[in-house]
């Protein structure tokens, strides 16, 4: 009987137990969820999501974004890619809307920019981010490592001249859109290749002193550029098929002036233009711009010097 009676307290031991743990440990899932839940009001509520909009001045871009209520500061971030990694540019206070990016060159840069409103209470920080904005950013005018970019375009011609050491090579981007184009065009019966592309100082220099030798430096002027002054220099330009005026009325010229757009070029040196860019008409002579450029550059009927405002004169 007494075992039988001892047997009953134990079990009845561990029956209360097990409810006391039970009991403890849905309480404590209650209280996390309720404190989770407090959290999550406590974010959404506390913050406000900045707008943030931009403008592009003429030496840099300016950010502005509107007050994030109970922010006490904001960091400013820039990007290459939408979802690639940020880069902080700057931390500001609560009471500054405004930034100015000058962290870039000349060239035309595509970057996503977005701010962050952070709010701080005791131990507590609590942030949120403002709408992602993409901007093409580039300066006026200037000079990087002695290369000249108007509008963020690389400009190569009678005013603006390459340094002698400058050596790029072929534009990688350039060359892919060339295959494109050519691709494009064998489809259509067309058989476009690069009879001039790449061309050093060096080989400029030589190039351009037999012509001057064969025709006099008054003529060469205006079919050939003096070493540091052709685009050829710069890797972004082409002369294709045949380099001479027996090419302008060939189907592939037509084509070439048709289509070039389409993948990222202009006809360079255009008929009636040629007291603007120096040079003669020239329907085998291409230049990269990239698409979107090269299609408001074809578009407003201007050549490049005239849709920049730029001249093209040897001093």
């Amino acid at each position: 009987m007494r075992q039988s009676r001892m047997k009953t307290l134990v079990v009845t031991i561990f029956t209360l137990g097990a409810i006391i743990l039970m009991t403890a440990a849905t309480s404590d899932n209650n209280y996390s969820i309720k404190s989770n839940s407090v959290s999550a009001e406590s974010f959404e509520t506390s913050l406000t999501k900045p707008l943030l909009t931009a403008k592009l001045k003429k030496s840099s871009l300016k950010l502005n974004w509107t007050k994030a209520e109970n922010a006490n500061e904001y960091k400013i971030y820039r990007s290459k890619k939408k979802n690639g990694k940020y880069k902080k540019l700057a931390e500001v206070t609560a009471d500054t809307l405004t930034f100015s990016d000058k962290d870039y060159k000349g060239e035309r840069k595509t970057y996503f920019y977005k701010v962050k409103a952070i709010s701080k209470s005791g131990e507590s920080t609590e942030h949120i981010y403002s709408n992602t904005i993409k901007k093409t950013v580039y300066k006026r005018k200037s000079k990087v490592h002695g290369v000249t970019y108007i509008d963020g375009i690389l400009i190569a011609n009678k005013t603006y001249k390459l340094p002698k050491a400058y050596n790029p090579g072929t534009n990688r981007k350039a060359y892919k859109a060339f295959q494109k184009m050519q691709s494009a065009a064998y489809k259509d019966g067309i058989n476009l290749f690069i009879a001039s592309g790449f061309r050093s100082y060096s080989y400029q220099k030589s190039l351009y002193n037999n012509y001057k030798a064969r025709d006099g430096k008054e003529k060469a002027d205006t079919y050939s550029a003096r070493a540091g002054y052709s685009e050829h220099q710069t890797g972004l330009a082409f002369d294709i098929n045949n380099p001479s005026s027996t090419f302008d009325n060939t189907k592939e010229a037509k084509w070439l002036a048709k289509n070039c757009t389409k993948y990222g070029f202009i006809i360079r040196y255009q008929k009636s233009k040629e007291k603007i860019t120096g040079y003669k008409y020239e329907s085998w002579h291409i230049r990269y711009l990239g698409k979107s450029l090269a299609k408001k550059v074809t578009k407003s009927g201007k050549c490049l010097e005239e849709f920049l405002g730029i001249t093209s004169k040897y001093k």
